[in-house]
């Protein structure tokens, strides 16, 4: 049944006009804080939960890393919520149960009681958003619940939430306006999150003091990795893991080992017994959205991914010289990208150059989006700039073009921004 509310000029069976609704709330796009979003959060009792709740924050393989762990508890028989964002394609993307999306009736139920609910609150979109999805979490009577931060950590409205085990994947350099541009500043940042007595897993190789000096001092039980769990590369198409036990041969795939490792550490730290064939074959068989997602119907090989900072434009540098090195023959790699005017365009572009053979770059028609020729402003900057560049104002008539000229031995990689590929799977 639907939830009535008085305080909304529309329909509230209209998700469309939910969202636009939720974008005019409040004044600020981004807005880190607890305060307003916990007295609403207290209101409906969204503070703690009967499932075993994991909260993933870190700069970079936040979703990979809930994409594995979800993988592996569904396929050991739980049932699993995930709340992720931001969504790419659909907004009911950013909340899953046992890999199903919920339909646009459940997400206008779940609107129209947090309206109510917060008052004369103000809320930002993504905490309305995240108030919502932890309500139908809430009725969905799950096992286990992976909360994937949107922003730091420590001021973000998922750390509302009291976790069992919290996580922080990677630490680089991302969100400079909002987290700082020292990766200490970051690390303390992200390990707001972790909690007293409980479990904290950092994934992270490079690991910051301030978030081993912030374990210690609210005695969190931290394992980290290459002291705790590690994994390591066997051949061009294994790797390893080790913690308390050893599993070995696991297949590379397009995700990153470093993601898998970290949620097995989380499945070694819930003690749940699983057995070592399943756990490997859960790790071989994970996927998600936009990670180095091929897509078919072209006559050379397509992929989209998400990377828009220098971290994950390093990973992505790492595949695609996979990718090549498979091939036989000739291969060039035609790179189309756009980006936010507020990532660290350079950098991004100096991590990747050396491995795409030419670059179209694209108008991104979208709040905070860059224009084709800031990026080339960008690229001259940046490292290796020696490429045939093309500019276009927008993702489709670039990606057009592109697949006409290449070759059959070819790759195209769609890259740069979560907006980037969202273009190209709506087309």
């Amino acid at each position: 049944m639907t939830t009535k509310t008085s305080n909304i000029p529309f329909s509230a069976n209209d998700l469309t006009t939910w969202l636009k609704h939720l974008e005019q709330l409040h004044p600020n796009v981004i807005e880190l804080g607890l305060k307003r979003i916990t007295e609403v959060g207290k209101r409906l009792n969204l503070i703690n939960f009967d499932a075993k709740v994991i909260t993933v924050a870190g700069t970079n393989g936040k979703g990979t890393t809930c994409a594995y762990l979800e993988k592996i508890l569904i396929d050991a028989g739980f049932k699993v919520g995930v709340y992720s964002s931001p969504h790419i394609h659909r907004y009911n993307e950013r909340l899953r149960i046992n890999f199903r999306e919920l339909d646009d009736q459940r997400h206008c139920e779940a609107f129209a009681v947090i309206e109510k609910a917060r008052l004369d609150i103000s809320l930002s979109y993504f905490e309305y958003a995240t108030l919502a999805c932890l309500y139908l979490l809430q009725q969905q009577q799950c096992d286990y619940i992976l909360l994937e931060v949107g922003l730091g950590g420590r001021l973000d409205a998922t750390n509302m939430v009291e976790s069992d085990i919290s996580v922080v994947t990677t630490i680089g350099i991302d969100h400079i306006d909002w987290l700082g541009s020292d990766r200490e500043v970051i690390g303390f940042e992200k390990a707001g999150v972790f909690r007293s007595n409980k479990p904290a897993i950092c994934g992270e190789l490079d690991v910051p003091q301030s978030i081993i000096d912030h374990a210690a001092a609210i005695s969190s039980q931290l394992k980290l990795a290459s002291r705790d769990f590690s994994f390591e590369v066997l051949d061009d198409n294994t790797w390893a893991w080790n913690g308390k036990q050893t599993l070995s041969p696991i297949k590379q795939t397009l995700m990153p080992m470093q993601n898998a490792s970290t949620a097995l550490a989380v499945i070694e730290a819930l003690s749940i017994d699983i057995a070592p064939e399943k756990l490997i074959s859960s790790i071989e068989n994970a996927s998600l959205v936009g990670r180095l997602q091929a897509l078919a119907g072209y006559h050379c090989d397509f992929y989209i991914d998400v990377a828009h900072n220098p971290q994950s434009a390093e990973y992505l540098a790492s595949q695609l010289k996979r990718l090549k090195e498979a091939k036989e023959g000739d291969c060039k790699v035609h790179g189309v990208v756009g980006m936010l005017s507020d990532k660290d365009m350079t950098a991004t572009l100096s991590a990747i150059n050396l491995h795409i053979s030419e670059y179209s770059f694209v108008d991104l028609n979208c709040y905070r989006g860059a224009s084709a020729e800031l990026l080339l402003e960008a690229y001259k900057k940046s490292l290796n700039n020696d490429h045939t560049v093309t500019c276009y104002k927008n993702v489709i008539s670039a990606v057009d073009k592109v697949v006409k000229n290449s070759d059959a031995s070819d790759i195209v990689i769609v890259f740069g921004s979560f907006h980037t590929v969202s273009d190209i799977l709506t087309h």
